[in-house]
């Protein structure tokens, strides 16, 4: 598992030095703070406040700037996590968590959910969930895991009846097997799901939705009639729609992406997946 050492965080006026500050692991992994800050840390096992126990788990030595140091935590028996700091710099904490210990366990049953198991490249990851009332309006973090690899992150604060609503977006992500991991609460409440992406599959659009979209670009048909033919299109489902009916409004700027299409500049996938998220969002509703 990775934590990053943030750049700037040897400043004691500077917000947030490990990134997660608060990592979730599982028996068997090893740790790895990678430097992105331009001067050396030390990251030791314990709290400033008590240096007679720091180092007593783990200890990384000094971690150059651009460099990592790596550990292997091996005595869990009983243990519920881990707090360190750097000891060149104090102000610098953070906690690991261990996710199968009893006290990590959430107190709901599910806290959080996944619309799917399995998305292609592109398609948004719906999150929702409610955790015990508890923890209504408090900070939660939504980890994105390839394998061991952070790969993205979602910062948020549950509602006022103590639910989620987020969205992890895709599109910049690779065809693998991810983990979402959310991290709340004191002490430390970790649930996790799992989800495949796989590569968007190539769309073919009919031939005489290019002429439609080419009379709408021109502005010789109105946008609720170009409405009908993206209806036509996620019925068909070579777009994928969550959004019921509404409003059929489309901004301006879209025509300029069907133009490109009617002119083969950019592919039927490009042009379906425009459509899709433009739907997917509420920018057009259908």
């Amino acid at each position: 598992m990775e934590v990053k050492i943030l750049d700037g965080s040897a400043n004691n006026e500077t917000t947030g030095a490990f990134y997660p500050d608060i990592l979730p692991i599982e028996p068997g992994d090893t740790i790895t703070w990678v430097n992105e800050d331009s001067v050396t840390h030390s990251v030791t096992s314990g709290v400033p406040k008590a240096p007679e126990y720091s180092g007593l788990f783990f200890k990384t030595g000094e971690i150059d700037a651009k460099k990592s140091g790596t550990v292997e935590i091996t005595d869990l028996e009983g243990r519920f996590a881990f707090y360190y700091f750097c000891e060149i710099h104090p102000w610098m904490t953070g906690k690991i968590v261990i996710s199968t210990a009893p006290e990590s366990q959430p107190d709901t049953a599910l806290p959080i959910v996944i619309g799917h198991t399995t998305y292609h490249k592109g398609q948004d990851v719906a999150v929702t969930g409610k955790v015990a009332d508890d923890y209504a309006k408090i900070r939660y973090q939504i980890l994105v895991y390839d394998q061991s690899k952070l790969v993205d992150s979602i910062e948020g604060h549950f509602n006022d009846d103590a639910t989620l609503d987020e969205t992890v977006r895709t599109d910049k992500l690779d065809g693998a097997k991810y983990t979402l991991k959310l991290v709340y609460g004191l002490p430390t409440q970790i649930a996790s799901t799992i989800f495949d992406l796989k590569d968007a599959p190539e769309r073919k659009i009919p031939g005489w939705i290019k002429t439609e979209a080419k009379m709408w670009s021109s502005n010789v048909i109105s946008d609720g009639e170009f409405i009908e033919t993206i209806q036509y299109l996620s019925k068909e489902n070579i777009i994928s729609s969550q959004m019921q009916n509404g409003q059929k409004v489309i901004p301006g700027w879209i025509k300029t992406n069907a133009s490109w299409w009617t002119d083969d500049l950019i592919s039927d996938t490009e042009f379906a997946s425009a459509l899709e998220y433009l739907v997917n969002a509420g920018i057009i509703q259908i």
